[in-house]
C-alpha cells in the first residue's frame, strides 16, 4: 500500500498509491495517522529547482466570489491562519444559489464587448452618491446592474441528488429527499457561512481583526504589482440609503499575496447572433418585454394561456418548459442538432414537457409593424423555411458567458486558460481557480490551496507544469475538470497525503462508499442507467480525458448550462 520511490539523492518522497481508495481500513488508517503526521518535522526539502518557489511568504489572501466554492476556501484558509477577505457582488453568501424575487437588469442585445472596462475613478479611495436617473439610470437598475440578481427561479430543483450536492460541517437532516429545492440550498449554503463566521455582518472570533467578509462589493480590475508581487484589487460597494433615496458608492483598493477566484462559469447572460432579434427585444406587450433571457424567469404564473416559444435545450429551457406546462396554452421550443449528446443534454431532452412542440433553429426574425404591440403578429423564419407565427414571448435559454474581464487569463471565449489540475494558474501560481465542483471535490482543492501557499505542499516548476499542460496532461477545460471525478478524487487524496506525510499537515480521507451508492442509484433512476459505470470509479488511468466518452464517463453532475443551445 505504501511505497518509498528516491526521486534525487537529495531527499525521498514518500507516495500513497491508492489501489483501492474506497478501502475502509486505508481511510481509517489515514486517518488515524493524521495527528502524527502533522509531528513530521520539515527535514525532507528538495532542492528549489524541483518545485514552484514563490517570491514571499503568503500571508494574505483574497477570495472572489461567496458560493460554495469561494466559502470552502475562505474558511479553509482561515483555519490555516491566513489573513482572509472574502469579496461579492451580492449582499449575502450563496452565489448562484442565493435566491430572490429580484431579476437582473435586462440583458445586453448583442452581448457585450468581453473587454469592456468599467467606470473607476481617477483617484482612490472615491465616494460618489448616485440620485435616481443620474446617468439614465433608475437607483433599482444601478443596484441590480451592481450586484446581478442570480438566475434561479422560486422553484428550481437539483439535477443531483443531496448526497453530492452538500457542504462540509453542515450534513441534511436523514429525511431530507435526495432531489433538494433551491431554497433547501441557500439555507444550507448560509448555514455553512453562518457556521464559519462567513454570513454577512459576520465579524471575526478576534474582534481586533477587520471583517473578513464584504459582500456587495465588486471587484473592477485585478493588478499584478511587480515591484512587491502582490495582488492590488480595486473594490467598488454600493449602499442603499433609503433614507436619502440615494446609492452610495465607494471605490477602493487592497493589496494580497494571492487571490483565489470562485466567480463560477456563469457570469454573463448570452443572446444569440440572430438577424431580426435586436429589432425583435425591443417589443413591450403593456409594461413587460416579449423577449428575454430565461435569467429573468421567477414564476409560471404570467404565462397562462399563452404561446411560448423557448429557444434552447439544456437545463434551463427543460425545467422552465415544465414549469410552465400547467399555465401556457403551447409550448414550442426551438433546438440545435446534436451528434453526440452529453448524458446531461440528453437529460434535458427527455425532461422537456409531452406538450412540448420541436422545431429548428431559428434563422430570422422578420421585421415588426410595430414596437408596442407586442410579437403575436410576427413572423419567425426557422432554417427548414417554416414559419411560426402566434408567438406570445420568447424566452432565451441560449446559455451564459464568461465575462470577468478584470482576470489576466481569460480567452476571448471566456475560458480560463493556463491551469494546473489543481486549479492554480500556471505563469503565477498566487492565483488561483476553484475549477472543481464544489459540493464534492471542492473541500480537496481548497485544502491545496491553503497547503501550496503555507510550504506544507508543493507544486512542480512552472517549466514542469507549463510542459504538463501543453502535453494535455491533467488538462481540464473550463471551470469545470472534465476528466471523470472519481479520478481527480483519488488524484487529490494521494497528492494531499503524500504532501503531508512529508511536510506535515492532515490527512484526508477518500469520498465515502455509501455516498457513492446513493449516487450510483440515483444516476440509474434520474439519469440513465449503467451510466455509472464500475470504470468511473476504479480506472486511474483515465484522468487526462478530455472529452466525453461513454464508456469512461465524467459525472460531475452540475447544472449544465452552456452555450451549445
Amino acid at each position: 500500500m505504501f511505497q518509498v520511490q528516491y526521486i534525487s539523492s537529495h531527499w525521498r518522497r514518500i507516495s500513497i498509491f491508492p489501489v483501492n481508495m474506497f478501502n475502509p481500513w486505508l481511510a481509517l488508517l489515514l486517518a488515524s495517522s493524521s495527528a502524527a503526521a502533522q509531528q513530521i518535522p520539515l527535514s525532507f526539502q528538495a532542492t528549489n529547482s524541483e518545485w514552484t518557489v514563490f517570491h514571499h511568504p503568503i500571508k494574505s489572501v483574497a477570495v472572489i466570489g461567496a458560493g460554495p466554492a469561494g466559502l470552502q476556501a475562505a474558511a479553509k484558509l482561515i483555519e490555516h491562519n491566513f489573513t482572509v477577505r472574502l469579496f461579492d457582488r451580492a449582499p449575502s453568501p450563496g452565489g448562484n444559489w442565493f435566491y430572490t424575487d429580484e431579476t437582473p437588469v435586462r440583458e445586453p442585445y448583442p452581448d457585450k464587448p468581453f473587454d469592456e472596462k468599467p467606470y473607476i475613478p481617477e483617484n482612490l479611495p472615491a465616494t460618489h452618491y448616485y440620485e435616481d436617473g443620474e446617468e439614465g439610470l433608475s437607483l433599482e437598475d444601478r443596484w441590480k446592474e451592481h450586484w446581478q440578481p442570480r438566475p434561479v427561479w422560486d422553484s428550481l430543483h437539483t439535477n443531483s441528488p443531496a448526497v453530492i450536492t452538500e457542504l462540509p460541517d453542515v450534513p441534511y437532516s436523514a429525511d431530507k429527499p435526495w432531489v433538494l429545492s433551491n431554497h433547501d440550498i441557500q439555507r444550507h449554503v448560509r448555514a455553512y457561512a453562518s457556521f464559519h463566521n462567513l454570513n454577512a455582518n459576520d465579524y471575526p472570533t478576534n474582534s481586533r481583526h477587520a471583517p473578513v467578509t464584504s459582500y456587495s462589493t465588486r471587484v473592477e480590475e485585478l493588478l499584478k504589482i511587480e515591484s512587491t508581487q502582490t495582488w492590488r484589487l480595486t473594490l467598488r460597494k454600493l449602499e442603499r440609503l433609503s433614507e436619502t433615496n440615494r446609492i452610495k458608492a465607494q471605490w477602493w483598493t487592497e493589496d494580497f499575496d494571492a487571490v483565489v477566484i470562485a466567480t463560477g462559469p456563469y457570469v454573463s447572460p448570452h443572446v444569440p447572433d440572430i438577424a431580426g432579434l435586436l429589432e425583435w427585444s425591443k417589443v413591450k406587450d403593456g409594461d413587460q418585454y416579449s423577449v428575454y433571457h430565461s435569467q429573468s424567469y421567477r414564476r409560471p404564473e404570467r404565462y397562462q394561456n399563452k404561446t411560448i416559444l423557448v429557444v434552447g435545450s439544456s437545463v434551463s429551457a427543460s425545467e422552465i418548459s415544465r414549469d410552465i406546462a400547467p399555465y401556457a396554452s403551447n409550448i414550442i421550443a426551438s433546438i440545435r442538432p446534436h451528434e453526440d449528446l452529453h448524458p446531461f443534454k440528453l437529460r434535458s431532452l427527455l425532461r422537456f414537457p409531452s406538450v412540448t412542440a420541436f422545431v429548428p433553429e431559428i434563422d430570422h426574425f422578420e421585421p415588426l409593424a410595430a414596437q408596442d404591440k407586442g410579437i403575436k403578429d410576427g413572423a419567425i423564419h426557422l432554417i427548414n423555411g417554416s414559419v411560426l407565427r402566434g408567438i406570445d414571448e420568447v424566452i432565451l435559454a441560449t446559455g451564459y458567458i464568461h465575462s470577468n474581464i478584470f482576470l489576466p487569463n481569460f480567452t476571448s471565449d471566456g475560458q480560463p486558460a493556463n491551469l494546473h489540475w489543481t486549479g492554480h494558474y500556471i505563469p503565477d501560481p498566487t492565483l488561483a481557480y476553484t475549477n472543481v465542483r464544489p459540493w464534492t471535490i471542492g473541500k480537496y482543492q481548497s485544502y491545496a490551496f491553503a497547503k501550496v501557499w503555507e510550504g506544507t505542499a508543493h507544486l512542480p516548476t512552472q517549466k514542469q507544469m507549463r510542459e504538463d499542460y501543453d502535453n494535455g496532461k491533467y488538462h481540464f477545460r473550463g471551470l469545470f475538470a472534465s476528466a471523470p471525478a472519481e479520478a481527480l478524487f483519488r488524484q487529490y487524496v494521494a497528492w494531499l497525503n503524500n504532501e503531508s506525510l512529508i511536510n506535515g499537515g492532515r490527512f484526508v480521507e477518500p469520498w465515502p462508499l455509501e455516498k457513492r451508492e446513493v449516487f450510483v442509484y440515483y444516476s440509474d433512476v434520474e439519469w440513465i442507467k449503467g451510466y455509472t459505470s464500475l470504470a468511473n470509479f476504479t480506472d486511474f488511468e483515465v484522468l487526462p480525458s478530455r472529452e466525453w466518452n461513454s464508456d469512461k464517463a465524467a459525472w460531475e453532475a452540475m447544472v449544465y448550462e452552456d452555450l451549445q443551445w
